[in-house]
């Protein structure tokens, strides 16, 4: 659990906005919103599996723009500097 200390002669307001700020590094709201509710362990399978299906996917994209980028002619990057 994040603890702040409030300084002297500091605004309560910001003293909450170091302790928010801390609250959501540590990930406890994501984590509490994750356990609001009873997730059966066929959903759990399904979300990791889409969440595995996406970093797959993402990473495909990600060697496709690589392969690209270095098919090109050299030369034909900058139109400007050719003019």
């Amino acid at each position: 659990m994040p603890t702040v200390r409030v300084r002297d002669n500091e605004n309560f307001e910001l003293s909450l906005r170091r302790f928010k700020r801390l609250c959501e590094k540590a990930g406890i709201l994501a984590d509490l919103r994750r356990h609001e509710f009873y997730e059966k362990p066929t959903w759990k399978r399904k979300r990791k599996k889409a969440a595995a299906v996406k970093r797959y996917q993402k990473k495909i994209l990600r060697e496709q723009l690589a392969l690209e980028r270095d098919r090109q002619p050299i030369g034909t990057g900058n139109k400007r500097e050719a003019a």
